[in-house]
């Protein structure tokens, strides 16, 4: 009996409070990668593939002589397929064949991003995949973040404790739900059209604010 009864002591949870923090830091971003797309179309297989390398090679060499150094880029996704010509009957034939590589680029000064940009389109690239925008170096912002998060829960259980008339003793449990690097969801880029007028003005880039966000779950125990 004294066991049973000891255990049922145990088991007893004691008063707690319950909350969620969050934390987030701003911070600019000091990396770029750029994906840019070389798409070439012509009747003939083999001209299509070297009519695509020689452009792929042409935008790679101009971003080069930028000064980005060849282990910063890198092409993928490379699909060679043909191309059809369809009719009112429903029958089609091939007219031709169209290959297309991506060409990525990461850069750690950004006020090369717009340089980048238009050298490539300059050279042969005629697609801008994606430009994304992040942190050399995250886990210190992960962790600053983490923190505040911390903080948050705490300062938030206060308060109710001290409307409940009650005192934190300790915490019960934690949680960290999450915790992640949120990017700019929309940033500037607007290509200069090739105009007269327009010609040596470079892209415009703004690359915005990254968010280090983290989300806690504590349970802190109060008195009796």
């Amino acid at each position: 009996m004294m066991f049973c009864a000891t255990t049922f002591a145990e088991e007893i949870r004691p008063p707690i409070i319950s909350v969620s923090g969050e934390g987030v830091v701003e911070v600019q971003p000091d990396r770029a990668t750029i994906s840019v797309g070389v798409v070439t179309r012509a009747k003939n297989p083999s001209e299509v593939q070297s009519a695509n390398a020689r452009a792929a090679t042409s935008v790679i060499n101009s971003i080069v002589a930028l000064g980005i150094e060849r282990k910063n880029i890198s092409t993928g996704n490379y699909n060679f397929s043909p191309t059809y010509r369809r009719y009112d009957n429903g029958r089609s034939e091939i007219d031709g064949y169209e290959a297309s590589n991506s060409v990525t680029v990461i850069v750690d000064d950004l006020n090369l991003v717009g340089r980048i940009i238009d050298a490539a389109l300059s050279h042969g690239a005629n697609r801008v995949d994606s430009l994304n925008f992040g942190l050399r170096n995250k886990n210190s912002y992960q962790d600053e973040a983490l923190r505040l998060a911390i903080l948050d829960a705490k300062h938030k259980a206060e308060i109710a404790a001290a409307a409940l008339g009650k005192r934190i003793l300790g915490v019960y449990s934690v949680s960290i739900n999450s915790s992640y690097v949120e990017a700019p969801r929309n940033y500037k880029m607007a290509r200069s059209m090739a105009v007269e007028d327009a010609a040596g003005i470079e892209t415009p880039i703004e690359s915005g604010t990254l968010h280090c966000a983290a989300n806690v779950h504590v349970e802190f125990e109060i008195s009796r």
